[in-house]
């Protein structure tokens, strides 16, 4: 005979477990083929949405020592990333790869989105949500794998 106390209502189905984590794991692999796909490097190069993040970075932590004039401020940025460029293509292959992953999953939508709060893109957003997603980053309750 079937024992029908240990069908308690509050304890999950073996049918719901499953579903639930095929729903997980497909979220997952969609936000890991997003961040594949709009990966920051590429062949030692920033990608356009690795530019993106670095450029909206930059604004954010250099803001104050950069120029005010509009186009020297442009002029400047595109400098400083081509000297990043330049840097991470000297760093260690394994530090390359985790820069990537950093900067793909800032440059992704969604990921950015839960890592910063800032819905605009880095290049769109002000100075304002620049300064407020790297205060979210900073306060994030994201648990720490240390």
């Amino acid at each position: 005979m079937v024992d029908r106390a240990i069908d308690h209502p509050l304890m999950p189905k073996r049918r719901w477990f499953l579903k639930t984590a095929l729903a997980i794991g497909a979220v997952g692999a969609t936000l890991g083929g997003l961040v594949f796909w709009h990966r920051g490097l590429r062949d030692g190069k920033l990608t356009a949405h690795g530019r993106d993040v670095c450029h909206g970075l930059a604004r954010g932590i250099l803001g104050p020592m950069l120029p005010r004039d509009a186009a020297q401020r442009a002029k400047v940025l595109e400098a400083h990333l081509d000297n990043m460029e330049d840097f991470i293509r000297g760093t260690p292959a394994v530090m390359q790869i985790q820069i990537n992953a950093v900067l793909g999953l800032l440059g992704n939508a969604p990921t950015r989105y839960l890592l910063t709060d800032l819905g605009n893109s880095w290049r769109e957003a002000s100075d304002v949500q620049i300064e407020r997603a790297l205060d979210t980053m900073r306060l994030n309750p994201c648990p720490r794998i240390v």
